[in-house]
């Protein structure tokens, strides 16, 4: 799959947006974001979270040049296309790149080095540029590395400049995004008739992965928030607490496939009847989902169908409150990515865009619930590509 990711129409969607931004260039250091630039996915950065360790420099104009240690060039160059890479050596001995007169190694990398190799392919090419840098991501020291690095020019943050290009997708991150978040609902609806009662969360959250897993070699791992019963708060290391019949379980998350994102919820009954009052609050929920359905579109405001949502539910729940109903989609490990349907998000829905919606209710005597889907807007409408189940009795 990722070898029909179009790279020139990522990088006429960055270069668009920094021009609008009057930006010469942009450096680019968090993982997803490096990946998103280039479709190199730094393995090293992944796990580490070292920010220094790889590297984008985004020009106005040109080809985009990805900055990694020599041991991962190899799967740069085997998986980019259309892009510069540039490599500096690490302390691995790789017998392709043995020199004699190759100096000592370094017993880990400088995580300087690619900030001064990004700030000199910039001046290569401008001269008192205007560079955009992801402040949120890099420490103080970099930050003032890079004022320094250019006396004649500016250094500003990037962050909206990648919002507004990461939320307009391409037709291939269109179709990478359908399909994890259909791997997704197979793997979850799959779960839910596994659950039994005396399962435990850690069974649940094996069941999911292994159900995301086994539909596609290009799943990288599942990301899970699943709740059981009256634990309505998620955890990485699972817990061992037994299902009963009558519980409400909550499923919640996706795999990522191809380095984009899945977010999906399930909520389900693990048996035949439940208290009333738990059917009821799923109702509720669904009349502010059914408020959503019925306003998404090119040009609707986020913030007025977060409004809508809000109002439909409270009518039921008088003190149910939010910060969100839903989030853009993409490449983000976390899968939440700006904007969100919020009540302070004036941008408008656009064709192009992919959008998770959500209604969730956490509590530990009541239980915990979400309906979330995954659309894409549309010229004349919107798409889902995934559809929750309207009862709480799914078996």
């Amino acid at each position: 799959m990722l070898e029909n990711r179009n790279q020139l129409a990522i990088q006429e969607r960055l270069q668009s947006c920094m021009e609008k931004a009057g930006l010469d260039g942009m450096i680019i250091n968090a993982p997803e974001a490096i990946f998103y630039a280039t479709g190199f996915s730094s393995q090293f950065l992944y796990l580490s979270n070292q920010i220094g360790l790889t590297a984008a420099v985004v020009p106005k104009e040109g080809k985009i040049t990805l900055i990694c240690n020599e041991f991962e060039k190899q799967a740069a160059v085997s998986s980019c296309k259309d892009i510069e890479i540039v490599s500096y050596p690490v302390w691995i001995y790789i017998e392709d790149y043995a020199r004699d007169d190759e100096p000592d190694k370094p017993a880990q990398p400088d995580l300087n080095q690619t900030f001064r190799m990004a700030a000199e392919i910039i001046l290569d090419k401008y001269k008192n540029p205007k560079v955009g840098v992801q402040s949120e991501v890099i420490s103080h020291t970099k930050w003032d590395y890079l004022s320094t690095a250019f006396p004649g020019g500016e250094v500003v943050d990037c962050s909206d400049v990648l919002v507004e290009a990461r939320m307009i997708k391409t037709p291939w991150e269109i179709d990478v995004l359908r399909k994890a978040a259909e791997i997704s609902e197979v793997a979850m609806y799959k779960t839910a008739r596994e659950c039994m009662p005396g399962m435990t969360e850690a069974d649940v959250m094996m069941l999911f992965k292994n159900n995301c897993q086994e539909q596609s070699p290009d799943v990288m791992c599942a990301l899970q928030a699943h709740t059981i019963g009256a634990d309505f708060a998620p955890a990485v290391v699972p817990r061992h607490n037994r299902i009963k019949l009558g519980d409400i379980v909550r499923l919640d998350g996706g795999p990522m496939y191809c380095g984009y994102g899945a977010d999906l919820a399930r909520t389900f009954v693990v048996g035949n009847s439940t208290d009333k009052h738990r059917e009821e609050i799923w109702a509720s929920l669904w009349k502010g989902a059914d408020c959503a359905m019925n306003m998404l579109g090119p040009g609707v405001k986020m913030s007025d169908v977060f409004k809508e949502v809000q109002k439909a539910i409270k009518a039921d729940i008088p003190g149910y409150k939010r910060g969100h109903h839903g989030h853009s989609i993409g490449c983000n490990r976390f899968t939440e990515e700006a904007p969100f349907i919020a009540a302070a998000e004036d941008r408008v829905f656009e064709p192009g865009m992919v959008f998770c919606l959500e209604m969730p209710y956490y509590s530990s005597k009541n239980h915990s619930y979400n309906i979330e889907d995954t659309f894409l807007i549309t010229e004349n409408g919107c798409e889902f590509f995934t559809h929750s189940n309207r009862t709480l009795y799914i078996f």
